[in-house]
């Protein structure tokens, strides 16, 4: 997890680099649907946990979700971001299974998901995946959720970014 956690932040911060600063400040987003608190903010990405900032320094591989600005975007280049964290997880030898991706409309704005089971199998290691993207005019939020506690936070991640979503303007 720390592998793929620093490939995630490295990808939004070169994605901040080439699309310029967008503030995160501005996003409403209900964390009661997950109890999760506010962890860190790196570079903009939103990164939120169970516990907050003691998981990012003291918890290995914790459940979180996390939000991103991602200006100056089109539905393409968003996509893009969330094929480059697939295939990320694929080259630093995870195992990926029950993809499912889809895109649709919510309050005429384009969105783009993807949910999947992510595995490491010596070490035991098992991730569920839930990816997405809401497009707003030219910026894109980008939302990363990994639930490594079973499947015990998925469906609230999911209620997370379409609550988002639903109530984005």
């Amino acid at each position: 997890m720390k592998i793929k956690a620093a490939a995630l932040l490295l990808t939004f911060f070169i994605t901040r680099l080439a699309f310029g600063q967008a503030k995160s400040e501005d996003l409403k987003i209900d964390t009661t649907i997950t109890g999760f608190h506010f962890a860190a903010n790196f570079s903009g990405t939103k990164v939120y946990t169970p516990k907050g900032p003691s998981d990012i320094t003291g918890t290995v591989n914790p459940s979180a979700f996390s939000f991103t600005l991602m200006p100056q975007a089109t539905y393409a280049t968003a996509r893009e971001q969330l094929d480059q964290l697939l295939q990320m997880s694929v080259t630093g030898g995870y195992t990926q299974s029950d993809i499912i991706k889809k895109d649709t409309v919510i309050n005429g704005n384009k969105v783009y998901y993807v949910s999947l089971k992510e595995t490491l199998k010596r070490d035991d290691y098992q991730n569920l995946v839930f990816d997405a993207f809401v497009l707003i005019g030219d910026t894109a939020i980008v939302f990363t959720a990994g639930d490594l506690d079973k499947g015990r936070y998925l469906a609230a991640f999911k209620k997370t970014f379409f609550n988002f979503v639903s109530n984005a303007k």
